[in-house]
């Protein structure tokens, strides 16, 4: 984690479980998809439905230690990369201040009515940027 990133938090709840009582590895991308769209209101660049004009094109995660109901989960959340039609978000999750995975998803700017992708739109870069936690 980085300073400056910023930080969702998410509680880890009954129905995040597997059978053996740790969260289920893909639970962990609902995890990064809810810190990915609280990041993207906060800093202006997607604050409503109408404005998520972008796909997740890929979304990669290392696991590090398992991570058990009740925990909070401290996802942490900053962009590394801009394209000319995409973006990168890297995502650090943390359980009391333990690494417990790391996480990357590729963003692709896209329109919805033309169904193809289109330019990142001039100002996300800096949006993208400028947060402080």
């Amino acid at each position: 984690m980085s300073e400056g990133d910023f930080v969702h938090r998410e509680q880890v709840r009954f129905r995040d479980l597997d059978p053996m009582g740790h969260v289920n590895n893909a639970v962990f991308l609902t995890y990064i998809e809810q810190a990915r769209v609280a990041f993207l209101a906060r800093v202006g660049a997607a604050t409503g439905l109408e404005d998520m004009n972008m796909i997740v094109a890929r979304a990669e995660i290392d696991f590090k230690t398992p991570v058990r109901l009740g925990q909070e989960v401290e996802i942490s959340v900053h962009a590394s990369r801009f394209g000319t039609k995409s973006f990168d978000l890297d995502y650090d999750l943390r359980v009391d201040g333990e690494l417990v995975a790391e996480a990357k998803s590729v963003q692709v700017a896209y329109d919805y009515d033309r169904r193809e992708p289109m330019q990142l739109p001039a100002d996300w870069k800096e949006k993208l940027t400028a947060i402080a936690a």
